[in-house]
């Protein structure tokens, strides 16, 4: 998503002058196995959020070892291979990665073959983010707070490799939206009269988030519920045939993946969600307090801590809290309270520009040539001594497997 905005906005200020394509790239270049373990992966880790968060912790503390130059090299040749293949076939002159095994992937084709573009890498965890988004070797890792620009550091990443511009959403979350709030809802079968909740787990749609909706349900809670099951089509059915099943006073739209989340939350007065990097920001842009249910890992608990600690949103950990910060919503004015902090809050005025303001940096730097950077001795030492071990470690791993194979 971060990727999309920016693409949209230089097209917008910079239009005809530059061919800009976003890849999932992974799955583009046909390493198939390696974009299932990934994004299996990524899932797994979705459905156990305190298991990851314990990762997180382990990930932080090996440092070098777990950087994403060195785990690339250890587990994912196959993308290293065809990505590399991908990258001299296409010839980019920037390459501006949201994902730090594709900032990698770049990286080593740079290095194999002396090509002269830049690498920018952008960390989309605005606050905190993770061992593996650490890589002296590129031109430089983008962030979009200073929280997150200090924990880099802190990581190892070199001072002069962090560069702070604002996370970049999707203009048209800062766009007058065309339809009112009652055509919004009146489409969805809900009742304007009421105030709104929009429940979502983010893209994915995994996670807690449904126990809650299904608790309020089948309450007294005098708001709408709009719940988005993004691509979870599991959850879908659940809550369809809930809705279908028990009769309730609480009006309920239960939809799957959406590309009008704008619109939605323009109708919306209040949400549940995850606290993942894009939702937490279009939640805070729309105005929408937020209950965080969960998140994956330490990296998205940062942005919960960013709603919490500003008050503008709440961290339910459990169900009695979720209910006693209900009972505080249904009650009392916070809702307004909440709302009147985020319109106040400085780093959310930031936004609007955001997406522009890297779009301007892009193109700047695709104007001014790649200064070539030679490694100290001590990187280029460090480098032989791990390829030496990861090399021994996979001829170790092939003739050990030599002996399953048949010819």
């Amino acid at each position: 998503m971060p990727a999309l905005a920016i693409k949209e906005s230089i097209e917008t200020l910079f239009p005809g002058q530059y061919q800009i394509d976003v890849i999932d790239f992974a799955r583009e270049v046909g390493a198939n196995w390696d974009d299932k373990i990934i994004k299996g992966f990524w899932d797994w880790a979705l459905a156990r959020p305190e298991l990851t968060t314990n990762l997180n912790v382990l990930l932080d503390s090996f440092n070098h070892l777990t950087r994403s130059n060195t785990v690339m090299k250890l587990f994912f040749q196959q993308f290293i291979r065809k990505g590399i293949r991908y990258i001299l076939k296409y010839k980019p002159d920037i390459v501006f990665s949201t994902h730090f095994f594709c900032s990698s992937v770049a990286l080593f084709a740079r290095e194999r073959y002396d090509l002269t573009y830049k690498i920018f890498s952008y960390m989309t965890d605005p606050v905190r983010g993770h061992n593996l988004w650490v890589n002296p070797r590129v031109d430089a890792v983008i962030v979009s707070t200073k929280e997150a620009c200090e924990y880099l550091i802190r990581q190892g990443e070199p001072k002069d490799k962090v560069k702070v511009m604002s996370f970049p959403l999707n203009k048209k979350f800062f766009e007058k939206v065309t339809r009112s709030r009652e055509e919004i809802l009146n489409e969805l079968g809900l009742d304007p009269g009421r105030k709104t909740l929009l429940a979502t787990s983010g893209g994915q749609g995994i996670g807690d988030t449904s126990s809650y909706v299904k608790k309020l349900y089948k309450s007294e809670f005098p708001f709408n519920i709009i719940a988005v099951c993004g691509k979870n089509r599991e959850l879908f059915d659940e809550l369809s045939k809930l809705k279908d099943s028990v009769k309730s006073e609480v009006p309920l739209a239960v939809l799957g993946f959406v590309d009008n989340m704008h619109e939605l939350l323009e109708a919306s007065d209040l949400a549940i969600a995850k606290g993942g990097a894009s939702t937490t920001l279009e939640v805070l842009v729309k105005r929408v307090p937020t209950i965080f249910t969960h998140c994956a890992a330490l990296h998205e608990k940062g942005n919960i801590d960013f709603c919490v600690d500003n008050k503008m949103g709440w961290y339910s950990k459990n169900k009695n809290e979720f209910n006693e910060i209900i009972d505080k919503i249904v009650n009392t004015d916070i809702l307004e309270q909440y709302k009147s902090n985020i319109e106040k809050n400085e780093y959310i005025k930031t936004l609007p520009e955001a997406a522009d303001n890297l779009a301007r940096f892009i193109v700047k730097e695709l104007e001014t040539p790649y200064v070539k950077h030679t490694r100290s001795k001590k990187v280029i030492l460090r480098a032989i001594v791990l390829g030496t071990r990861i090399n021994l470690y996979r001829l170790k791993s092939r003739n050990k497997n030599k002996r399953y194979k048949i010819e």
